[in-house]
């Protein structure tokens, strides 16, 4: 999360790395023993001095640094053939690490590859990672493992006719802000807690938390999945540019995104950070740097297309939005985030929020400003790894983004909670930033140029055609043509006569009407060009809704 401030850094220097034998004690647990690598070493009081500075500067306060490694399968460690498989092992160490990540290129495996995480002693540190990479993608980095040491164990197929080799250039040494170290203020919000989460459920459930790679190292940040006008589950997360503003193409693809890591109870309980997603491309950004304005010339906005499709089995929400040009929003409404990269929060505002920069004497318009207010079961605030996260209003489609996080006053904290934070506003991520027409959001969320400037959210909005609750297996809608000029039709198989509804974005009725038979056919022709959804229902059954577009 930015802060008010200038001033450049430097990268904080590490030694090169050095091989050395297995300890003895450790002897005899491998078939062929192992060979440890030893990390350049962590300089706790550079990095101290370096975070100092990075705060002042506005820059991604990190969580970890990186150490350089320089491992590569083709020249260093052992490989053996154990049964049907070949294996590689090596051991990385990282001296007084809080946690372990390692971040890999040139990544070129055959199917069926695995890379496993195991101590001295042989015992599993962490489920093995498949190491299928998505067509055009050779990075990515291993799951946070909680130890300074570890041995890599990777698994291939021995009969296959490609062997597989990768290069772990890097080295994740963690040393503040994860696991249960204390970290954020105690005056925040569980995302279970009520009533602050009643009617923000959806909200909760976009929310994601991203680990960040740069070249320094690595840091938290917030994200929402959001929701595109074709509905076709395009895995979109929405972020702050300055969090990505120096990564390159290779760490983009070695940041991690976390799916519904909350406590499961108001007071804590237990979470699961099980849920994540590895690889990203940036699609849109602000390209807003500018110094003259404290870093700050634009609404600093990151739009990332995650490298996999997100499992159903993390239950994904695509959030909803309104890009409408509003210099006020007189609504009560709430932020989710991750403060710190802890579990989800919960923040609420009840003022009007109204419209500004971080440097009020720049005159941009491109922040909503937003003071928090105490609730039932806390004081939210925003704070570091908070940046980036998703602002929420109400609205008749649900709840709505209008806003991301850059950062707040100096100063704000779960003591100093009277400050202001600034969100960008989505408004101006649609077509006001210093970037290029393909670097706009609009470009991306809508990219038949529909005019949409309200979208609900939808937990399956690319689910077509749609299965009508019980009503049988063959019963089924689809529409066409999609998009559409003057005339929609329908096909509703397995029903008798229905009721249809056409409403627009924002969720008014534009016709309704009732037809007997599967097929039919709407007359669109004098309505405005996009986004609109069909809404069938027959007797006894609940309604089933597709999506379309009118392109006229």
């Amino acid at each position: 999360m930015r802060k008010v401030g200038s001033a450049m850094i430097g990268m904080v220097g590490v030694a090169a790395a050095a091989f050395f034998p297995l300890p003895a004690s450790a002897q005899g647990h491998f078939p062929d023993g192992v060979f440890w690598h030893r990390a350049a070493p962590f300089d706790a009081v550079a990095t101290a001095v370096d975070d100092e500075r990075r705060a002042a500067a506005g820059e991604l306060d990190l969580y970890a640094r990186t150490l350089d490694l320089g491992i590569d399968t083709r020249h260093d460690g052992l490989w053996s053939v154990e049964g049907a498989d070949r294996v590689w092992r090596i051991g990385v160490v990282s001296r007084g690490a809080r946690a372990l990540e390692l971040l890999m290129e040139d990544v070129q495996v055959p199917e069926g590859a695995s890379l496993g995480f195991i101590d001295g002693a042989g015992n599993t540190l962490a489920r093995p990672m498949p190491m299928q990479l998505p067509n055009g993608v050779d990075a990515c980095s291993t799951p946070m493992v909680f130890t300074d040491s570890l041995v890599l164990e990777y698994r291939e197929p021995a009969t296959g006719t490609q062997e597989g080799h990768f290069r772990i250039q890097g080295l994740a040494h963690a040393y503040r802000y994860v696991d249960d170290m204390l970290r954020e203020g105690s005056c925040h919000v569980n995302v279970a807690c009520t009533p602050e989460s009643v009617g923000w459920e959806n909200a909760i459930t976009a929310t994601v938390r991203i680990s960040v790679v740069t070249p320094q190292g690595n840091g938290w940040c917030s994200g929402t999945l959001v929701n595109n006008v074709r509905q076709d589950c395009t895995p979109y997360i929405l972020s702050a540019f300055h969090c990505g503003r120096t990564s390159t193409s290779s760490q983009f693809a070695q940041y991690k995104f976390y799916f519904n890591f909350q406590y499961a109870t108001c007071t804590g309980g237990a979470y699961s950070t099980a849920q994540f997603l590895t690889g990203a491309q940036k699609v849109a950004y602000s390209d807003d740097y500018d110094p003259q304005y404290q870093g700050l010339g634009g609404s600093d906005f990151l739009l990332l297309r995650t490298n996999m499709d997100i499992p159903s089995s993390f239950d994904p929400y695509w959030a909803g939005w309104d890009a409408t040009a509003l210099s006020t929003v007189a609504a009560d409404g709430v932020c989710v985030h991750h403060p710190t990269g802890a579990p989800k929060r919960i923040s609420s505002f009840t003022q009007t929020l109204t419209t500004g920069h971080p440097m009020a004497s720049s005159g941009l318009m491109t922040h909503y400003k937003v003071r928090w207010a105490p609730t039932q079961n806390g004081f939210g605030v925003t704070e570091v790894g908070s940046s980036g996260s998703g602002l929420f209003k109400p609205h008749a489609v649900g709840p709505v983004l209008i806003g991301t996080l850059t950062g707040s006053s100096s100063g704000l904290d779960c003591i100093n909670n009277s400050g202001t934070s600034y969100f960008g506003k989505m408004s101006y991520h649609w077509t006001n930033n210093p970037n290029t027409a393909d670097l706009k959001l609009k470009h991306w969320l809508d990219p038949d140029g529909t005019g949409t400037l309200v979208l609900g959210g939808s937990a399956h909005p690319c689910t077509e055609p749609a299965a009508v609750p019980d009503a049988g297996p063959t019963a089924s809608l689809s529409v066409f043509p999609n998009p559409v000029d003057d005339r929609l039709f329908l096909r509703a198989e397995g029903l008798g006569a229905f009721a249809y509804q056409v409403t627009d974005a924002e969720g008014r009725s534009i016709r309704a009407g009732r037809v007997t038979g599967p097929n039919a056919s709407i007359d669109v022709a004098g309505l405005p060009h996009g986004l609109y959804l069909l809404r069938v229902s027959d007797t006894g059954r609940g309604p089933v809704c597709t999506p379309f577009i009118i392109a006229h």
